[in-house]
């Protein structure tokens, strides 16, 4: 089973939801993007998660400073981002991470976050980085055989394993 997470934009409910979901479904892995990925950093670490990343956020706490304000979610639910969600992310920073838990992927072309600084947080992961792409890591479905190995799960595409996917709210 491959769960898919619309979790809050709250950082601490988004979190609290999705440990309730790795807690009652048994996750054993988590495939992450953007802001999803710095929540699965701390999930990882927390639950000693093996954890795949798309061009994860290293610093929402600064990078999504610009948010500040009424927003709109792409299925165009409107939410307001405050400075005590920049509080609550840098809250969740997790300091030494298990670089052994994470397969990195990052390409170059992503104009939403600079590659360069996961590229530096997760150095000495496993890892791909690409020239071009973009955010949401163009052609990812390349590397469904890496993953499937990494997360030790031999169903990716049929989804009969227990894991986790937290996608981002495009910051």
């Amino acid at each position: 089973m491959i769960i898919s997470s619309d979790h809050s934009y709250i950082p601490n409910q988004a979190i609290k939801d999705l440990e309730e979901i790795i807690e009652k479904h048994n996750i054993k892995g988590i495939i992450a993007s953007s802001i999803g990925g710095y929540y699965a950093t701390y999930l990882s670490n927390k639950y000693n998660l093996k954890t795949v990343l798309i061009n994860p956020s290293v610093s929402p706490y600064t990078t999504t400073t610009k948010y500040l304000g009424e927003n709109e979610r792409q299925d165009g639910v409107k939410f307001i981002w405050k400075k005590s969600h920049l509080k609550e992310l840098k809250k969740l920073r997790v300091e030494k991470i298990k670089k052994e838990n994470f397969f990195i992927f990052l390409q170059k072309g992503d104009i939403v976050l600079d590659y360069r600084i996961a590229l530096n947080r997760y150095n000495g992961s496993k890892m791909v980085v690409e020239d071009g792409g973009n955010h949401r890591f163009k052609g990812f479905e390349r590397f469904f055989n890496e993953v499937s190995d990494f997360l030790n799960i031999s169903h990716l595409k049929t989804g009969t394993t227990p894991y986790i996917y937290s996608d981002s709210l495009s910051y």
